[in-house]
């Protein structure tokens, strides 16, 4: 064998196994995390019946649209990130949120909705335009899991506003809010977000009832 067809073989070699240790070294895909579902409804013959509505009340229908949930928009993402200390922020390897996070809570907050409002409509993209509609905006920041305290911190404010070219408000709430994380884990830091959005949810459907 030639010098040269020998240094050939070498350098063939050499690349070959340095492709081997790259694809040993790649990375297993993340685990992905999602806000936990909430209970099932209860059976139709478990609920308490509620007073008839007046006929004209009950056979309006209502509409309500989910708007984005807006977030901070270093949480805009589908890395799970929680804060360190005041102004550094850190992110639980091997985990991703399966959808962007903005994303999961706005389906989250129009799935509990819509166990709250059985007579309502609620719709996380438009609802058909129509006079009884009406919009729900939802702001929350901070929306931070203190790491170091074990609790997550929100300050959430919300406005349901009715139809038309210039909205009209219906109704508003909110409030600061610090629950506690009990497990030290991204999936304990999704059920307080989720435990967070009940709160929202309920606050909202007391109101629109």
């Amino acid at each position: 064998m030639t010098t040269t067809r020998r240094r050939h073989t070498i350098a063939v070699c050499l690349g070959l196994w340095t492709l081997s240790l790259t694809a040993c070294s790649t990375p297993p895909p993340p685990v992905l995390l999602s806000l936990p579902l909430p209970p099932a409804e209860a059976p139709v013959h478990l609920v308490a019946m509620a007073p008839a509505a007046p006929a004209s009340a009950a056979s309006a229908p209502r509409f309500l649209t989910v708007r984005r949930v807006n977030i901070p928009e270093y949480l805009q993402t589908d890395a799970v990130r929680y804060r360190q200390a005041d102004n550094t922020l850190g992110e639980w390897p091997g985990t991703a949120w399966a959808e962007r996070l903005e994303v999961g809570l706005t389906n989250q907050l129009a799935l509990l909705l819509r166990q709250a409002l059985p007579a309502w409509t609620v719709c996380d993209a438009h609802c058909p335009s129509v006079p009884t509609g009406q919009v729900l905006i939802v702001n929350i920041a901070p929306l931070d899991y203190l790491r170091p305290a074990g609790q997550l911190r929100a300050d959430v404010a919300w406005r349901v506003t009715g139809p038309g070219s210039i909205p009209t408000p219906v109704a508003f709430g909110g409030g600061s809010s610090t629950l506690p994380v009990t497990s030290d884990t991204p999936v304990g830091q999704a059920a307080a977000m989720s435990a967070l959005l009940d709160t929202v949810a309920k606050d909202v459907a007391n109101q629109l009832r």
